[in-house]
């Protein structure tokens, strides 16, 4: 009787913990959203300074909406493409990159706060707080970085750094993984009957996986090069499988990180041969539930991709397309959980 009941204590806990970690998971693929529509309104860089304090607050009177805005009238972005914009104008961007940096602070706190809670009353193993504290220490840097992301382009360029923009949505993604991938973890159940499955189907979905975070590195490149203003046809770029503008830069290899046509062309690349495999494997893997979800994000990541080129990057589908390679990344993840289990 004293066993069944420590049980169910310890899935109660393990449960409202569960809970917490999806919770910060959905804010994560939120957060991405919102990054990514404060980029394509052109918001990133209406706030001039990073305040992490006092930055929680927006400007409360007219005197520090005017002080706000002189500060911003000082940057490459407004002397290049906003010239005598109206206040109106200004609060419009500075609210919408104010609420991006408001949900990371929020964003941040229900992870900090319960996590403190969860492990002072050791609801969590020390394994598992070990992992956490890595996903807090990306948190900072993840902070970091979005501010020298954002001062890139307050220097002499009106545009943030491509480079940085990754690193910024890159160490997002590397959090959500390692939230997403505990979050499994406590809900994926072992079966009692085993599966048979090779050490190598575990292997080829790793596999799959480092393909799908090149594929966000190279979609985040596209953005930050906006790449998706060319070539606007699909399947063909320009009337060719394989356009002619792909290796004019110098050095030769300089094309695959600053060439907006190469840039764009390993990304339709990636993306079939990804669909490809996803292919292979759910056919290899059959009776495994799980895997047709993995197949069936892939194919909806590709069909909102293609949409947002063919209509010349819609906000909301560049959006949807966006949060929807996390939920791609976390289907893998799931499954790799599930195949873990039953080894």
């Amino acid at each position: 009787m004293e066993q069944n009941s420590a049980w169910f204590m310890e899935q109660k806990q393990s449960k409202s913990v569960a809970i917490w970690l999806f919770l910060c998971s959905i804010m994560i693929v939120l957060m991405v959203g919102i990054g990514g529509f404060t980029r394509l309104s052109k918001a990133g860089l209406s706030i001039t300074e990073w305040n992490p304090i006092t930055g929680a607050f927006p400007p409360l009177n007219e005197r520090d909406w005017l002080q706000e805005k002189s500060k911003y009238e000082t940057t490459p972005e407004y002397k290049t493409f906003n010239y005598g914009m109206s206040m109106e104008e200004f609060r419009t961007l500075y609210l919408i990159e104010y609420v991006h940096r408001l949900f990371a602070r929020l964003t941040g706190l229900i992870f900090i706060l319960p996590f403190i809670y969860f492990t002072l009353k050791k609801r969590i193993s020390k394994k598992v707080v070990i992992r956490l504290s890595i996903a807090l220490s990306f948190g900072v840097l993840q902070a970091f970085t979005g501010w020298y992301m954002v001062k890139s382009g307050l220097v002499a360029k009106p545009h943030v750094s491509h480079y940085m923009l990754t690193l910024h949505l890159l160490l997002a993604l590397v959090i959500f993984a390692l939230l997403s991938y505990q979050f499994f973890n406590y809900q994926v159940r072992q079966k009692q009957t085993k599966l048979k499955i090779s050490g190598s189907t575990v292997h080829y979905v790793g596999i799959i996986l480092i393909l799908i975070v090149v594929q966000i590195i190279f979609g985040a490149f596209v953005a930050g090069l906006n790449a998706g203003l060319i070539y606007n046809t699909f399947p063909l770029m320009g009337g060719h499988i394989i356009p002619k503008d792909l290796f004019f830069l110098q050095p030769t290899w300089l094309n695959i990180f600053e060439n907006r046509a190469t840039v764009q062309f390993i990304h339709r690349t990636l993306a079939l041969l990804i669909l490809v495999l996803t292919t292979v494997l759910t056919i290899k893997n059959a009776s495994v539930k799980s895997v047709y979800v993995m197949l069936l994000s892939v194919i909806i990541q590709i069909i909102l991709g293609v949409v947002t080129l063919l209509l010349h990057i819609p906000i909301t589908i560049a959006i949807s397309h966006q949060m929807f390679s996390f939920i791609l990344f976390g289907s893998g993840l799931c499954f790799l959980c599930y195949l873990r289990k039953q080894n």
